[in-house]
C-alpha cells in the first residue's frame, strides 16, 4: 500500500538550488517513484518577504520548462508562497494579489498551489483583522479560501492546494488546529510535521491526531535530512527511520524537506522512496546500503565509513553505535592504562579513515564531492590526529627507557605539538561529525604524555 502524495519540498533556510539543480533533483524524484516537487524556498524573497512582487520573465520561461520536464517524468509542481509575515488577511487587495501571482504560474504550467503559513507570529498583526476575525484560525481559512475559490474558478484544472499552517507540529489537537480543520475547505491539503519541528518518530498515532483536528488526512511535512539553522554544520546522510507503516492510514503522504546539498540528500530520499512505495515491507538499514551503493559506486564501504561519522541528526539523536562503542572501549582501557589495546584500536580507525577518505577523493562524483567536501576535510583531520596520537602512543615505552635519546623525546615533543595543532584545526572547521567523540580521548593522551615529558626533561 503506497503513499498517494511521495515527494520533496524545497522548504530549507539558505541559498535556493539553482533551475539546473532542480532539474537533477526532478530526474531523480522520477527515476524513484516519487510524483510531487514543492517549491518553496524560505530565502527566494518574492516567495516570503516579498511575495507581492512578480517574478521576472526569464523566471517564468525557466520554471515553465522545469514544469514540463515535471511533467514527462510523472512529477506533479506545486508552487507555494508564504505571505505571513506582512499579509493583511482581511484584504481584498492582498487576495487578488495572491490571485494575480499564482494565475501567472499558471500560465507557466502549474497546475497545484500553496500557501504557507510557517515560522510567523501567532498573532494578527493589523487592526483591521483584528476587528475582523477571532482569531489567527479563522482569518487563514478564510483568506486560503478565498485565493482557492478565485484559482479555481479561473483555472478549471486546478490540481491540488495545500497550506502549511502556523502551528505545524505538536502533540495535542489545538484550539488553532480545529477551528483551521473547521473552517477551511475540505478539498485542501493540510502539512504536519509530526510532533516536533523536526521529529525523531513520526507515529500513527500523532499522524491520527492531526488528522482529527484538522479533518481530513494529513500531509506529513518530515523535515529529513534538512540541514539548516543550527543543523547547518551537520550532514544527514543516515538511513530513513523511525516512521510507522500505519502513518499511510491517516496521510495523503510524505514530502521530504532535503538539505542545501542536493546530491547529498539522495542518500534519505532514495531510502525514503521505498519507505513511501511499500512502507510495510521496508528495512531501513538494507535500504541506506543500496541508496550508498548507487551515489558511491565503487567505493561503498568507504562511503559507508564516512557517512557512520555523519549519522546525527534529528532523526539520529546519537553518533553511530560503532563509534560509540569504539570510543567507549577506548575510554574504559585508558583508565585502566591498557596503553598497547589503546594503540591498536586507534591504528586501526586512524589506517581506516586514510584509506576511505583517499578512495572517497578518487573515486566519488566531483560535484558530489564538491558539495561535501568540508566534512572530507574534517574526517581527514580526525584520521591525521588519531594517526598522531598512535605516534605518541608508540614512543611511550620508549620515555621510560634508560637508553632514551634527545632525539627520541624531541620526535615525541614534536607530535605532541602536532596533535595540539591539529586539533585547533578541527576547533576551526565549520563541521560536526562524529569524530568529536575521539577528542577527550586525544586530548588525555596529549595532556598525560606532556606530563611524563616534563618528569623526564626535568
Amino acid at each position: 500500500m503506497a503513499f498517494e502524495i511521495r515527494g520533496v519540498v524545497e522548504g530549507f533556510y539558505g541559498k535556493p538550488w539553482t533551475m539546473d539543480i532542480r532539474r537533477e533533483v526532478i530526474q531523480y524524484l522520477g527515476d524513484h517513484g516519487f510524483n510531487t516537487y514543492i517549491y518553496a524556498p524560505k530565502d527566494d524573497e518574492l516567495h516570503r518577504k516579498r511575495w507581492r512582487e512578480q517574478y521576472d520573465e526569464n523566471f517564468f520561461k525557466e520554471f515553465s520548462i522545469l514544469v514540463q520536464e515535471a511533467e514527462s517524468r510523472g512529477i506533479s509542481i506545486v508552487f507555494a508562497v508564504s505571505p505571513g509575515l506582512n499579509i493583511a488577511y482581511s484584504s481584498n487587495s492582498d487576495v487578488n494579489t495572491m490571485v494575480e501571482k499564482l494565475m501567472r504560474l499558471a500560465d507557466a504550467g502549474v497546475r497545484s498551489f500553496g500557501l504557507f503559513y510557517d515560522d510567523i507570529p501567532e498573532t494578527l498583526i493589523y487592526e483591521k483583522d483584528r476587528n475582523t476575525f477571532s482569531s489567527l484560525s479563522s482569518a487563514q481559512a478564510y483568506f486560503t479560501n478565498s485565493v482557492f475559490k478565485s484559482i479555481n474558478e479561473k483555472l478549471k484544472t486546478l490540481s491540488r492546494f495545500m497550506i502549511c499552517p502556523t502551528q505545524y507540529c505538536g502533540r495535542e489537537a489545538t484550539e488553532y488546529m480545529k477551528t483551521l480543520g473547521r473552517e477551511l475547505d475540505r478539498s485542501i491539503s493540510i502539512l504536519w510535521t509530526g510532533p516536533d519541528v523536526c521529529s525523531n518518530v513520526l507515529s500513527a498515532d500523532n499522524a491520527e491526531l492531526a488528522e482529527n483536528a484538522f479533518q481530513r488526512k494529513i500531509l506529513l511535512w518530515d523535515n529529513y535530512p534538512v540541514n539548516d539553522a543550527s543543523m547547518v554544520p551537520e550532514l544527514h546522510v543516515g538511513p530513513y527511520e523511525g516512521r510507522d507503516p500505519n502513518i499511510v492510514n491517516h496521510a495523503e503522504g510524505i514530502v521530504l524537506n532535503p538539505m542545501i546539498q542536493p546530491l547529498a540528500s539522495k542518500i534519505a530520499i532514495f531510502s525514503a522512496s521505498e519507505f513511501l512505495l511499500d512502507p510495510y515491507h521496508y528495512d531501513s538499514d538494507s535500504s541506506w546500503r543500496r541508496a550508498i551503493s548507487e551515489i558511491a559506486p565503487g567505493c561503498e564501504e568507504e562511503m559507508i565509513h564516512f557517512c557512520e561519522y555523519n549519522l546525527r541528526s534529528p532523526i539520529h539523536t546519537t553518533h553511530s553505535e560503532r563509534l560509540t562503542g569504539l570510543t567507549s572501549n577506548l575510554s574504559k582501557l585508558l583508565s585502566k592504562n591498557r596503553w598497547p589495546e589503546v594503540y591498536e584500536i586507534l591504528l586501526g580507525e586512524a589506517t581506516k579513515i586514510s584509506e576511505s577518505e583517499k578512495a572517497l577523493n578518487e573515486r566519488l562524483p566531483a560535484d558530489l564531492i564538491r558539495e561535501i567536501e568540508p566534512w572530507i576535510f574534517e574526517f581527514s583531520l580526525w584520521g591525521d590526529a588519531l594517526t598522531k596520537t598512535t605516534g605518541i602512543l608508540a614512543m611511550r615505552n620508549l620515555m621510560f627507557s634508560s637508553s632514551v635519546s634527545y632525539e627520541e623525546l624531541s620526535e615525541t615533543t614534536k607530535l605532541c605539538r602536532e596533535i595540539e595543532i591539529s586539533l585547533c584545526k578541527l576547533v576551526k572547521t565549520e563541521t560536526l561529525t562524529g569524530g568529536i567523540l575521539f577528542r577527550e580521548i586525544v586530548q588525555e593522551i596529549l595532556v598525560r604524555t606532556k606530563g611524563y615529558l616534563k618528569l623526564i626533561i626535568s
